[in-house]
């Protein structure tokens, strides 16, 4: 049995969106998908609608928290959701007191961030703050190459924690688990009642 198969069990809500774009085309509306689990149990599934480049998500995320069991962990990838509808991660942490690891697969580029937000929102010195504030990412190793903002807890205990979520490849399972389900979705607007 592997290492990574820790006795560390582990309650995390894991964050991903679903998809905002149709043939190149942005959507108004996307799903937002938390999963619950307990080790590598899937206990409850949340799903909400964000808005597209809105600015909501952190408002739905803590919904999220709030409808959970007592957690261990709360795991983003990344910051941005449905297109830069960001998701306040220091601000999350610091109202619900849970530890928050983002997984990255690589650094952001903040200078083309900044491009795009510039070009897009008459907000973005707001939006680009709250990346700032996010921390500077930190690049690990395990079973791959990733990219870790953490909230609340020191990397080593990020990193155990990690390591207890993660069974095959380099993604948690609670966060490959959030992914499979939030892609599997249709877009909102092709969902009946969902809008």
């Amino acid at each position: 049995m592997s290492e990574r198969w820790s006795s560390l069990r582990l309650r995390v809500l894991a964050i991903e969106d679903g998809v905002f774009t149709i043939d190149r085309r942005l959507l108004d509306k996307a799903f937002l998908v938390g999963v619950l689990m307990y080790h590598n149990t899937v206990e409850e599934v949340f799903i909400d609608i964000v808005e597209v480049d809105g600015l909501d998500a952190t408002e739905k995320v803590l919904s999220f928290i709030n409808r959970s069991k007592h957690l261990d962990l709360v795991l983003l990838h990344g910051i941005p959701y449905a297109g830069f509808n960001l998701i306040d991660a220091d601000g999350v942490y610091r109202l619900t007191g849970y530890p928050i690891i983002c997984v990255l697969d690589r650094k952001p580029d903040m200078v083309n961030v900044l491009k795009a937000l510039k070009s897009r929102f008459p907000d973005w010195s707001e939006r680009f703050n709250m990346l700032k504030k996010q921390g500077e990412p930190v690049e690990v190793v395990l079973d791959g190459r990733l990219v870790l903002s953490i909230h609340g807890i020191p990397l080593e205990t990020a990193l155990k924690m990690l390591n207890a979520i993660t069974f095959l490849g380099k993604t948690p399972e609670p966060l490959r688990v959030a992914r499979l389900i939030a892609k599997g979705l249709p877009p909102p607007p092709l969902v009946k009642g969902s809008l």
